[in-house]
């Protein structure tokens, strides 16, 4: 053990940084599991928010300086990798849905609704501008003593 009270105070210091460290990689190691987790299931929509979560914290642990920057960059990209790799699997269902509501209003008939409305609304506030003009003030008469 140190004698000196700074070299105390630095172990002390170092003691604590070193637990904050290691809570924080086993936080990210936990986040990448889950990814791979979601992954193995196939589940897209998990695998894409956990892949965000875990992308994240692997940014702030490097800005806090737990990891180094290489380290974080070749995870996030065996990460994504990961994730751009998994198959395609969407639900018919959805994709029927969406033809519906394209079919209903066409996009053509909602933008000359929008267009015209906007057209009529400033032209009333052409309007209101014009009727509440002031009337031009006269120059004051100067005293002259």
């Amino acid at each position: 053990m140190a004698n000196i009270k700074s070299q105390i105070k630095r172990a002390r210091q170092a003691e604590v940084r070193h637990k904050r460290n290691k809570d924080a990689k086993s936080a990210l190691k936990t986040l990448i599991k889950k990814f791979n987790v979601a992954v193995d299931k196939e589940d897209k929509t998990l695998a894409e928010t956990s892949l965000k979560n875990a992308v994240k914290a692997l940014d702030k642990s490097v800005s806090r300086g737990i990891i180094h920057k290489n380290n974080a960059a070749n995870k996030k990209s065996g990460l994504s990798r990961r994730f751009s790799a998994m198959p395609e699997k969407v639900a018919p269902k959805v994709e029927e849905k969406v033809e519906e509501t394209a079919v209903e209003t066409p996009a053509e008939e909602k933008t000359a609704k929008k267009t015209t409305a906007k057209k009529a609304v400033v032209k009333k506030v052409e309007d209101k501008k014009d009727a509440k003009k002031p009337a031009p003030k006269k120059p004051a008469a100067k005293k002259t003593e």
